[in-house]
């Protein structure tokens, strides 16, 4: 009998099954140890709803001939009419170049920016608009302007011939600023517009009411653009005081933003009125595009958008939030402990009739036992592009985990 065969037997089997088991019994107890002082999984939230209607519908009667469209500096595009087929928007067109002008140098409140010395090139232009009986802005050779004078020039008496200067400036060339208000209106989601010029002049340059207001949704975020379009006149060097071509300008609450008018392109006008809800200021921007009438296409624009302002001014305000049914939402914790969530105060929104209200539930990291009416989440509501956000309370305690849930989760 070999020595292994001899050690073998004297093995006793029991003795192996005991210690095994003690083995087994030291491995669980070690897991147990582990589980036990592992760190506590996450609080989950949960919401009630997607989102909140605002009560109401909100109503609105667009003229019977032009298009039209109504929304916001901060909601964007509320309501149109239905025909928004592209057409010409003349000088409605100015709105994308002063954009891009001020994206590409920024200006603040009170500074002049750069100063462009006119050329031979914009003296041709301004010749050019006078032969075409465009509307202008007189230049000479030599002659130094800011960019916030091109500016208002552009805006204020809507010369076509500063609409090509800027853009020279901001791209190299008419070709390559026109290809950059294209490429811009494909990243503000204008999916009917195309820019032909800088000036609007051409009438191969299209828009519709809705992406208009897209454009004038972003404009109006600038402090500059705004002060530029609510002036009602300037004093440039050579051209002495010119006049905003906006005759609404002060009534029904219009500060802004620009006129257009072609016998193709109809009367066109794309405004800016503000409603004032506490310390916030937002802006209500209407679009008529291609209004015509004999002898009054801008005019009829004019008096049509004003009507649009006068009739939906009243629904945007302050609305109390009424949460869902099964309030705005839960916490709920791995081991089955849950609460329902509340806030401690009326939640106030600026808003207008039937607009949805969305908001989330973040859980905050909280000590356990969580008494009822302890800070454990935030309710973040969201209003176009701005949003709150306030404490959530817990209505139940929230206990710790208990012994065997830390041992057998």
């Amino acid at each position: 009998m070999s020595d292994n065969q001899k050690l073998y037997k004297s093995i006793d089997p029991k003795a192996i099954f005991v210690l095994v088991i003690i083995l087994f019994i030291i491995g669980l107890a070690i897991i147990g140890i582990v589980r036990f002082n592992s760190p506590i999984p996450d609080i989950d939230a949960t919401t009630s709803a997607q989102n909140i209607v605002l009560p109401g519908q909100f109503s609105v009667a667009f003229p019977d001939q032009a298009q039209s469209a109504i929304g916001t500096d901060t909601f964007g595009v509320i309501a149109s009419s239905p025909d928004q087929n592209p057409v010409p928007i003349a000088s409605v067109a100015k709105i994308m170049t002063a954009y891009l002008v001020l994206k590409a140098h920024p200006l603040q409140p009170g500074e002049d920016g750069p100063t462009l010395t006119m050329t031979d090139q914009d003296v041709a232009g301004y010749q050019s608009a006078i032969e075409k009986n465009y509307s202008r802005l007189p230049v000479t050779a030599g002659e130094e302007l800011t960019e916030r004078q091109l500016l208002e020039g552009l805006l204020l008496p809507s010369g076509n011939n500063i609409a090509d200067t800027l853009g020279r400036w901001v791209a190299g060339s008419d070709e390559a600023f026109i290809a950059k208000m294209n490429d811009t209106a494909k990243s503000l989601g204008m999916t009917n517009t195309h820019y032909a010029d800088a000036s609007g002049a051409n009438e191969a340059t299209v828009s519709n009411a809705v992406d208009q207001i897209k454009i004038a949704q972003a404009a109006m975020q600038d402090p500059v653009f705004r002060e530029i379009v609510a002036m009602p006149d300037a004093t440039l060097p050579l051209a002495g005081k010119v006049y905003n071509v906006n005759w609404m300008l002060g009534k029904h609450g219009i500060v802004g933003i620009k006129t257009g008018s072609t016998t193709k392109a109809g009367g066109c006008f794309v405004s800016a009125a503000p409603v004032v809800n506490g310390s916030e200021k937002h802006y209500i921007i209407a679009a008529v595009l291609g209004s015509k009438k004999a002898n009054r296409n801008l005019q009829s624009a004019l008096e049509a958008n004003a009507r649009i302002l006068d009739e939906v001014r009243p629904q945007f305000k302050s609305y109390t939030l009424t949460p869902p049914e099964n309030g705005f939402g839960q916490i709920t914790t791995p081991w089955h402990s849950q609460s329902d969530l509340q806030v401690s105060q009326p939640i106030q929104v600026f808003g207008y009739p039937g607009m949805k209200v969305s908001y989330f539930i973040n859980p905050l990291a909280i000590k356990l036992p969580a008494a009822p009416g302890t800070d454990v989440a935030t309710l973040t509501v969201q209003t176009g592009k701005t949003s709150q956000t306030v404490s959530m309370q817990n209505t139940e305690k929230i206990n710790p985990p208990g012994f065997f849930w830390k041992i057998f989760r």
